[in-house]
């Protein structure tokens, strides 16, 4: 390896430390090209040791972005690129404040994510600039972390979303602004302390239990359902407004009561409140989405029960 050999030919004990690291180690020169891959980088990726001369990080890693949203490494064009990013930095001889940065790449025809921890310096050699890039595999973590918050924002009870991962859910949307359109539905039990006294606490959670899986069944791939707390619910429906919301919610309110219908003398039903979302919408906090749906809903209790109020639209879902 001509590049490598002329590099570090006199170093041969740094050489081979930095060749058999445990860690992954690369060198880039001043152009971000690569100048030297170590043994460990090419085992991240399952890749065998190759002639690294000229190429780029994404060319000999096969970065999902290379001649896709980029055209070369370090070249307009790589705004979101979190490696290039953390090299603008080293190379400004600045520190990188978060060191974590992920990685797509290509391999046997399917994308793949690596995650890595990811330190560097800036050094000069024989009048030359170079950048050390040290990296760490954390991929693994990352995916136990992601199942850890996958399970803390599920409500175990009902396998519906709990009330954190709900109002991320709704805090996401908010950022995104106007440009989106969903409909917030509050949903709550009537009657429940009722039926809990008249059946027992054990039917009350066949309810709740048995509500979450009609409503998963009626709900679309992206929509939201959280519980909120005790028996209030909240939906989530993407790109549909206050009348679409109410006809989904009326199938799952019909299916609802006619299952426990066979069961139970008191009718199980709920009521709701639906906030529509959309460009002609005032901006609102996660909050005040969320004590509009609240007013609402009980507006529609105080209607009588059973039934939805929008701002626009309302109805009752047994007529």
């Amino acid at each position: 390896m001509e590049r490598k050999f002329n590099l570090l030919q006199k170093d041969t004990l740094f050489y081979s430390l930095f060749e058999n690291s445990r860690i992954g180690q690369v060198i880039l020169d001043d152009q971000c090209r690569l100048v030297f891959v170590n043994r460990r980088m090419y085992k991240f990726f399952d890749l065998k040791s190759d002639y690294v001369k000229d190429m780029t990080f994404g060319q000999i890693f096969h970065c999902s972005n290379f001649g896709v949203s980029c055209s070369e490494c370090g070249k307009a064009g790589n705004g979101q690129c979190d490696l290039m990013h953390a090299i603008r930095i080293i190379r400004k001889g600045g520190i990188i404040d978060n060191n974590t940065i992920q990685f797509s790449f290509n391999r046997e025809g399917r994308k793949k994510i690596k995650w890595f921890q990811l330190n560097g310096s800036f050094v000069s050699y024989y009048d030359r600039n170079y950048i050390l890039l040290i990296f760490a595999d954390i991929t693994d973590l990352k995916q136990k972390e992601k199942r850890l918050k996958e399970l803390l924002s599920l409500d175990f009870a009902t396998r519906t979303t709990n009330k954190y991962g709900l109002v991320q859910s709704i805090k996401r949307r908010v950022r995104a602004g106007n440009n989106q359109r969903y409909s917030l539905c509050m949903i709550d039990f009537d009657n429940f302390k009722q039926l809990n006294d008249q059946y027992g606490h054990l039917f009350g959670d066949k309810v709740l239990k048995k509500f979450s899986d009609i409503a998963h069944r009626h709900i679309r791939k992206g929509d939201v359902l959280g519980r909120y707390g005790g028996e209030e619910f909240v939906f989530i429906f993407d790109g549909i407004d206050e009348k679409q919301s109410f006809q989904i919610l009326k199938r799952i309110h019909v299916e609802l009561t006619k299952y426990f219908a066979e069961i139970a003398k008191q009718p199980v039903t709920f009521s709701a409140g639906i906030v529509a979302v959309d460009s002609s919408s005032q901006t609102m906090s996660y909050k005040e989405l969320l004590g509009q749906a609240d007013s609402l809903l009980y507006e529609a209790k105080g209607l009588g029960r059973s039934r939805a109020m929008g701002r626009q639209e309302s109805g009752l879902f047994i007529e």
